[in-house]
C-alpha cells in the first residue's frame, strides 16, 4: 500500500529560508498507523548546483542536510509558517491516566541557529527514524532507518495538555493560537471550545 501524503507550504519573504512540509500515513497489515513528518528547508531547491542534472537526485545527496523527519501518532498536531514548526508531542508518563501533551516550537531559520541568545537549545546532532517499506498487507522487507540533520533551535512549553483538550494550533511570525476543548464535567460528552493566543 502506497503512503498517503499531504503537503503544507508557507511564504516568508526570503524564498530560499521557507519550509515544506510533508506527512505520510503508512499502515500496516495489522492496521497499525506510522505517520512521519518530514520538515524540509526550501534552500535545497536554490543550491542544486551540479545536481539538477541528475533525474532523480539520490536521497543522499539532499536529503539528510536539508531535512528533518519527526514521528507521531494518530493524535498528531504539526502547523508552520515561515521557518517555524509547531508541533504537539506527547508527554512520558508512568501512569495509566489520560495522555498528556506538550508543544514544541522549533526554528530552523540559520539566523536563529546561528544566534539563539539563550533561548532553547540548538539541536545540530543527526536524527535516525525507523521506516519500514510496506511490501503488501501481510508483510514487510527488512526495517531501514533515516538519517537527517537540518539544525534548528526548539523551545518546549513547561505546560501540559490533556488529549482531548488541546483541539488544534496554529503559529504565526508573533504569535501561537490554541483551539482548546471545555468539557463541562469529567464524564460529559458536551463541550465548548475557546481560542487562546500566545505572544512569542
Amino acid at each position: 500500500m502506497e503512503p498517503q501524503m499531504q503537503a503544507q507550504q508557507t511564504y516568508t519573504s526570503n524564498p530560499e529560508h521557507q519550509l515544506l512540509c510533508i506527512t505520510t500515513f503508512q499502515v500496516d497489515g495489522f492496521n497499525n498507523e506510522e505517520i512521519f513528518v518530514y520538515i524540509i528547508s526550501t534552500r535545497i531547491f536554490f543550491n542544486l548546483d551540479g545536481l539538477a542534472e541528475a533525474a532523480p537526485i539520490p536521497w543522499n545527496h539532499w536529503g539528510p542536510s536539508n531535512t528533518r523527519i519527526f514521528e507521531h501518532d494518530w493524535k498528531r498536531k504539526v502547523h508552520i509558517s515561515g521557518n517555524r514548526v509547531l508541533q504537539a508531542f506527547p508527554v512520558d508518563s508512568s501512569d495509566f491516566g489520560p495522555m498528556h501533551y506538550t508543544l514544541h516550537m522549533m526554528d530552523f531559520s540559520p539566523l536563529a541557529v546561528t544566534n539563539k541568545r539563550g533561548l532553547g537549545r540548538v539541536v545540530k546532532e543527526p536524527s535516525t527514524i525507523d521506516i519500514s517499506d510496506l511490501t503488501n498487507s501481510y508483510s514487510f522487507e527488512e526495517a531501514q532507518s533515516l538519517i537527517t540533520s537540518l539544525p534548528y533551535v526548539e523551545v518546549v512549553s513547561d505546560r501540559e495538555f490533556e488529549v482531548r483538550e488541546l483541539r488544534d494550533i496554529w503559529i504565526d511570525k508573533d504569535r501561537i493560537y490554541l483551539l482548546l476543548t471545555n468539557h463541562e464535567s469529567d464524564d460529559s460528552s458536551e463541550f465548548s471550545s475557546r481560542l487562546e493566543v500566545i505572544d512569542i
